[in-house]
């Protein structure tokens, strides 16, 4: 929960917190993340929580999480099943240091990938073109954050058709193309 705070104090800043909240900021959400998908999301780099969430609040589409932060043992499962191509996924928990301004220093496990899944009357869609309009919400999302040179996007892979695929860039990342 710190840590969620921290982030949400970089991104928005100390005077959100200080203002009068608005009466939209209180309407209805259209659609809201399952408690499965909610589950799937722990572990997973907080900025791709934050871009999906965004993108949930839009109210354009219903999306959900498939896949999160997995083990080792679950990624091998996933090779073994065929659903997975790689061996060292983005979705592997990874140890990370995280030094605060203060110099405090954390150890945490985060994976750095996210699967997402689209619904249409509450029905999984897979097919690659319902995600297009999706994708590019998101992208432009992902700009207002000044992520865009830090996602890799699944939608724009060359060798290999993983459209509901987003991770987070690490340093040196060759990463799929």
């Amino acid at each position: 929960i710190k840590i969620l705070y921290f982030i949400i104090l970089k991104i928005l800043g100390e005077d959100f917190l200080l203002q009068e909240p608005e009466e939209e900021f209180f309407m209805e959400l259209k659609y809201r993340f399952s408690k499965t998908s909610i589950s799937r999301m722990k572990g997973v780099d907080p900025r791709l929580i934050v871009l999906i969430t965004s993108y949930l609040n839009l109210g354009k589409k219903d999306i959900g999480v498939s896949y999160g932060a997995r083990t080792e043992e679950e990624q091998k499962y996933m090779l073994e099943h065929g659903k997975s191509k790689v061996t060292r996924s983005k979705h592997l928990l990874s140890k990370e240091l995280l030094t605060t301004a203060k110099g405090f220093k954390l150890d945490i496990l985060e994976a750095n990938a996210i699967d997402i899944v689209a619904y249409k009357a509450g029905k999984p869609v897979w097919e690659r073109e319902y995600y297009k309009d999706i994708i590019i919400d998101m992208k432009e999302i992902a700009k207002l954050y000044e992520w865009e040179n830090d996602i890799n996007w699944g939608w724009d892979f060359k060798s290999l058709d993983d459209p509901y695929h987003i991770s987070v860039k690490e340093l040196n990342d060759g990463g799929i193309k």
